[in-house]
This record gives structure tokens, sequence and C-alpha cells, in this order.
């Protein structure tokens, strides 16, 4: 995978308005999962990391699906459609893993599992409120302070935006600012055995409050009785920077991770994000793979120029 070159201008001033919370929308695409009958809510519960049993008809929440060590399945956002009702909006790249595990824990509960099915998306930036019928639902976005509505019409729902004064981005500026705004993609950041506070995922998609739910005690047990070995930070990076998939060192040639996602931003620079050994704090240099010149760790958010 090569690395990003500039931003063209309408990914810039896209990526400019996502960050300023200008209204703005960017075309995408989720797959649909609806649960659905008297057990729905049980069923939900046992198994995700979010509170679904205190969402009302209408709300939303970022979830994750893990399997019974706590490693990062699927996330998701959940959409309460009724009180025995669910749609989960999930990654087109996750939705069958997270249908089969559905199915593989779905014994004699009341209910159904539906889809998954193929769905228009629009991600929906500094727009709290938008206008009444340009979606079927809204959920949280993946990037924080975004919010996805699944559409059956993208260009009508767009000329309704368009009118309330949004105006459309593309799809690598929300992807820049979703690497700016350190939120982790599943199955780009994480591999099959990341856990929720190695991909710091804890404040964002779990729910210390309610019972017990799959893989519930290895993040419980992180939480309150040790820390993680690794933990997603941000990386400041050389111009230009390396590509996706390099390896991250310690000094003295130690492994500490593999950069993941990156982006050249036209505010912060090149910047990405890698899952690294508790050893790589903020602040110190790192090495990567594919260029002569150190990293800077650093915490994240990143911080505004």
């Amino acid at each position: 995978m090569s690395a990003p070159a500039a931003a063209p201008p309408d990914v810039a001033a896209g990526y400019a308005r996502i960050r300023g919370d200008l209204p703005t929308a960017v075309r995408g695409r989720a797959r649909l999962v609806w649960v659905e009958g008297p057990d729905a809510e049980g069923f939900l519960q046992g198994l995700l990391s979010a509170d679904v049993a205190r969402l009302a008809p209408g709300e939303g929440a970022r979830a994750l699906m893990l399997d019974a060590k706590g490693r990062i399945g699927a996330d998701m956002a959940v959409h309460r459609d009724a009180g025995d009702a669910f749609t989960l909006v999930v990654a087109p790249a996750l939705a069958d893993g997270l249908a089969e595990a559905l199915e593989r824990y779905h014994f004699s509960e009341d209910l159904e599992l539906l889809g998954p099915e193929e769905a228009d998306t629009l991600t929906l930036a500094g727009l709290p409120a938008p206008p009444g019928g340009v979606a079927t639902l809204i959920v949280p976005g993946l990037v924080p302070g975004t919010a996805e509505a699944v559409v059956d019409d993208p260009a009508a729902a767009l000329a309704a935006l368009a009118r309330a004064g949004a105006e459309e981005a593309p799809g690598a500026a929300l992807e820049m600012a979703r690497i700016a705004a350190g939120a982790p993609r599943v199955g780009v950041d994480t591999g099959p055995a990341t856990l929720v506070q190695e991909a710091a995922l804890e404040d964002v998609a779990v729910s210390f409050d309610k019972g017990c739910y799959l893989g519930q005690e290895t993040v419980a047990r992180l939480q309150y009785r040790g820390r993680a070995n690794r933990r997603l930070r941000g990386l400041l990076l050389p111009d230009p920077p390396p590509a996706a998939g390099a390896a991250v060192t310690l000094p003295g040639g130690r492994e500490a991770g593999v950069l993941t996602s990156v982006a050249a931003t036209p505010d912060l620079g090149p910047v990405g994000l890698a899952v690294l050994r508790r050893e790589a704090a903020p602040g110190d240099e790192v090495a990567v793979a594919g260029s002569d010149r150190p990293a800077r760790v650093v915490d994240l958010p990143f911080g505004r120029p």
C-alpha cells in the first residue's frame, strides 16, 4: 500500500468542514441486520457491549460484539426501532461475521434474525437536527460528533440537506477526519486478538453499568484491575509519510506495533494510527519502516495545530 499524497482540494475542503463541525454530508454504504421479537432486547443485552435495554425507540448507540475472551469481532451502531425490534448498522466488511455470530448464539429465544442487507447511508457532521424525512433511521457515527443516517434515496436526501445548508464532501474527507479524531476502524486498526482497551473503545461503545455480556469479564478486569499491554496511539509522521502496514519499533529495535491508518492532513500534517506497546508513551520517538526519520507518539485525538 502506498503512502497518501497531498489531499485534493475537494477532500481538503470537506475535511475542514467536518473538523469545523460545519453542515456536511458524506455518502456511504452499510449493511443492516435486524433483530426482532419478544426476546430481542434480552438477546442483544447479553451479547453486545452497549446497554441496549436503556435505549428508547428511536435512539441509537455504538456497540461491540466480542468473543468469549473479550476480543473485538465487530463494531456497529444499534438502533431501537420499537420495544421488540432493533436494527444493527454495520460496516459492509463486518456484517457477515456479525450475522454468523448472532446465529451461533441464537438458541431458543423468541426472535428473528434478518439480513444482512445493503443500505445507502449519509454521514452527517454539523447537523444536530437533520430535516425531517431525510432518513429512515439515524445512529451515532464512527467519527465522534457525527451521525450516520440510513437513507432510501441518497440524491433526494442530499437535496433536502443542501436546502438546510449542508454541503456534500467525498468519502476520503471523512476517512481523513476519522484518523484525525483517533477513531479506530475495526478490521483496519484492530486485529483478531485486539481487546477493547487496546483499541481505546471502552468510553465509546461499552457500558460498565449493565450486567453480563459476552466477553465482559475481560473488559471489566482490564478496566478495574489492570491495564492493557497495548494502546491505540497517534503518530506524528515525517513527510512523506510511511505507508500503512509499516512496522513501528522502539529505540533499540524492539517491536512496538504496526502503522494501520495514515492521512496527510492539511492542518496536522502526516498522521497515523497504531496499536502500540505501552512502552511507547506519548512524547516518545519511534522508528517506522520506510522512513529514515522518526515519528512522535501522541495521545488521541490529535490536538489542533
